[in-house]
């Protein structure tokens, strides 16, 4: 494990430059990280206490069990940081080296639940070449766990939402993708997300709102991690996550 770079938060009056917005505050960010593996904890033990599936394994349910547990752990590891940093009034970076085929599948099994209820395909590739990742795995799980969520949301029933790291050859760079095959998100809620600002959308075939202070939280992270993030809308449709790790493949 590597050693943990600490980075001040600002003393000053709490102003901050024009049309940026000021850091999540801790109680915002707790609140609505605790969020995703509460709702996948929540998803998995209303299927283990269904009475009408009867001819559920044990092998099942210690699965469900284990995806439980995972889900309680990053749970904990975030409440720790958090109340880490309140304390030191520190940003906290402690990277690591990270096996992401194993990191991401972890990820992406805790929505499979709520993808499932939503009608959404959620599925995870990672290239064979992909190396080890080194970063830190609460903040980089904050990030996917964001992605993810909200990909899920503004996936209409019948979907699909694909999470994939792939290795840059040209550039040595890691990347990791979150894409769905919803509606995309509007040209002027892009622009004011790319500039930094706290938007609020919601679908018509959707009961949720999002893109607001998940995406926030993901860009902060992207800046403590000195990852690239940037959200693109293809042509036919839906919204594609991308982190770009630099040269981490050389």
């Amino acid at each position: 494990m590597g050693t943990p770079v600490s980075e001040k938060k600002s003393q000053n009056s709490g102003t901050t430059p024009k049309n940026e917005e000021p850091p999540v505050s801790a109680i915002s960010k707790l609140a609505h990280e605790i969020k995703n593996p509460l709702t996948a904890i929540l998803g998995f033990t209303t299927i283990m206490r269904d009475e009408s599936k009867e001819n559920v394994t044990m092998k099942q349910m210690r699965e469900w069990a284990q995806i439980i547990h995972e889900a309680s752990i990053g749970l904990a590891k975030t409440c720790e940081r958090v109340l880490d940093e309140e304390n030191s009034s520190s940003s906290i970076v402690k990277k690591e080296d990270i096996d992401f085929s194993t990191l991401g599948e972890t990820i992406v099994t805790l929505f499979q639940s709520e993808a499932k209820s939503q009608g959404v395909a959620l599925t995870f590739n990672i290239s064979d070449n992909f190396p080890i990742l080194h970063t830190d795995p609460v903040l980089l799980t904050e990030m996917l766990n964001n992605l993810i969520s909200n990909a899920i949301k503004f996936t209409p029933r019948g979907g699909k939402v694909h999470v994939k790291g792939e290795v840059d050859a040209n550039s040595n760079a890691l990347i990791i993708l979150v894409q769905d095959t919803g509606e995309g998100i509007p040209a002027d809620i892009l622009m004011a997300i790319q500039r930094g600002e706290q938007v609020t959308m919601s679908s018509d075939k959707s009961k949720y709102k999002g893109w607001g202070v998940g995406i926030r939280i993901v860009s902060e992270n992207a800046r403590k991690l000195g990852c690239d993030f940037k959200l693109y809308c293809p042509k036919n449709k839906g919204t594609v996550a991308c982190l770009t790790f630099p040269g981490m493949a050389g």
